[in-house]
């Protein structure tokens, strides 16, 4: 397995995932990784000052430079400070560079005091060894060797004489301990700047695919629910079929009661009562006959030649209580017939009859629903129009997406749509819907004047 394989990874992907990535990166990379690399390297750095202090005060042969670096490490602690509680905190590597220019002029004092001596920028150099380390950045570690190394030579032109400047900057340069400290620096800033880049993409990755996760189970967790209040829709279905079975059988008992009793009455008046019971026992008769064809598995294995008239009828029953105060007009032409599944449409029209119903119950005036076929050459076209409040341009695109809705009702599965959508497909037909925001709401169903070959 490599070491370093996030950026693989992250090349793999979209370009759109690899601009998230970069984001994601360079905001980690300012505001949380060099942020924390300072605060850890000033400590050490203030810890350092702190036992070098220590060491001078307790040696009695110590040069007498006491004061100047008590000047020091007052910057130091200022710098420190302010990195903790200022803005300078989010503009790194600004710190790094502070740092730098107040150890190097108080090392360059003491270098060129000393005459070039050594001793006072070894830790200097220190300090430049771990810049790539602090700053992770390759370019900020070179750049801060250039401008040590031109401090040096003007340094060197300062405390020597002129005739002896090249040797004495050969002669530091070569020093292992320096040469050391100027390799490492850009060595260490180049692989750490790869490794936290790998790093931050595998975090990137396992975030992203965290979240994935999360989402898929949180889709999981829901369709599961809602297959099971499917599951429990259609155990009621059952039993709702077999009751329908249960109550023809009574009616028709009542109905021939009736009936028989109509045939051997004189009386007039009992005469219209009669009728009116015979007329509302055959209502309950068409009614339940309906809900059972509607109740049959669709599609189903054949075609059949159907009234479309009779279809949205039948529809418009199964709806008459949610049509209440609802003005409902029907213009299909007599004797207009299609090949379909008669139940699987009738539930077409049904759903798109309860959408409507439910986009005009928001209305502040009066509800409109209008039923309109057209015939062309090749195909029936019929169209559900309501006077709603509309829908948006971005919902339109995904209502047929199963398990979407508009609605926030609790029992609104969001499945009705793209049920019609499948049925339509069934038909080799098609569903389309249009809308203008606060006015209306359009579905035009579109299907084959001829009969298809079955979909499967």
């Amino acid at each position: 397995m490599k070491l370093l394989s996030g950026m693989d990874q992250i090349r793999q992907l979209p370009a759109y995932r690899q601009r998230r990535f970069e984001r994601f990166y360079h905001t980690q990379y300012r505001y949380r990784v060099l942020p924390l690399f300072a605060d850890v390297y000033l400590a050490i750095a203030f810890i350092g000052t702190l036992l070098f202090l220590g060491g001078l005060a307790l040696n009695p042969d110590a040069p007498d430079v006491f004061g100047i670096y008590l000047i020091y490490t007052a910057i130091l602690s200022g710098l420190i400070v302010a990195h903790r509680f200022t803005r300078l905190r989010r503009a790194a590597p600004m710190i790094v560079y502070l740092v730098f220019f107040n150890m190097a002029a108080f090392s360059y004092l003491g270098y060129m005091t000393t005459g070039a001596s050594l001793a006072p920028i070894v830790g200097l150099f220190f300090f430049i060894s771990s810049v790539g380390i602090i700053t992770l950045s390759l370019l900020h570690t070179s750049l801060i060797i250039l401008i040590n190394l031109t401090l040096l030579v003007l340094a060197t032109f300062v405390a020597v004489d002129s005739h002896q400047v090249t040797e004495t900057l050969i002669g530091i340069l070569t020093n292992w301990l320096i040469l050391m400290c100027l390799v490492v620096a850009p060595l260490s800033a180049w692989f750490l700047s790869q490794f936290l880049r790998n790093l931050l993409a595998l975090q990137f990755l396992l975030r992203d695919r965290n979240r994935q996760l999360s989402r898929t189970l949180e889709t999981l967790k829901l369709t599961e629910e809602r297959l099971a209040q499917e599951q429990k829709q259609q155990a009621l279905s059952h039993m709702a079929k077999g009751l329908l079975h249960e109550i023809m059988n009574p009616l028709n008992c009542a109905s021939q009661a009736v009936e028989f009793a109509g045939s051997v009455n004189r009386d007039p008046e009992l005469t219209d009562a009669l009728a009116d019971a015979s007329t509302h026992q055959q209502r309950i008769a068409d009614i339940v006959s309906d809900l059972i064809e509607f109740s049959r598995p669709v599609p189903e294995h054949h075609l059949e030649t159907a009234d479309l008239g009779k279809l949205v009828n039948t529809a418009t029953r199964f709806c008459q209580h949610q049509l209440r105060g609802v003005e409902l007009q029907i213009d299909i032409p007599e004797g207009t017939t299609l090949p379909c599944y008669p139940s699987a449409l009738t539930q077409v029209f049904v759903n798109l009859l309860l959408n409507g119903v439910s986009a005009v119950s928001k209305n502040q005036g009066p509800g409109k629903i209008e039923i309109t076929a057209e015939n062309t050459e090749d195909a029936h076209r019929i169209l559900i129009r309501d006077n709603g409040q509309g829908i948006a341009p971005d919902d339109i695109k995904r209502l047929t997406d199963p398990f979407y809705s508009t609605s926030d009702t609790p029992d609104n599965l969001g499945l009705g749509l793209s049920i019609c959508q499948t049925i339509m497909r069934h038909h080799k037909g098609n569903m389309s819907i249009t809308s203008e925001p606060g006015q209306w709401t359009q579905v035009t169903l579109t299907l084959p004047r001829t009969a298809a070959s079955h979909a499967g």
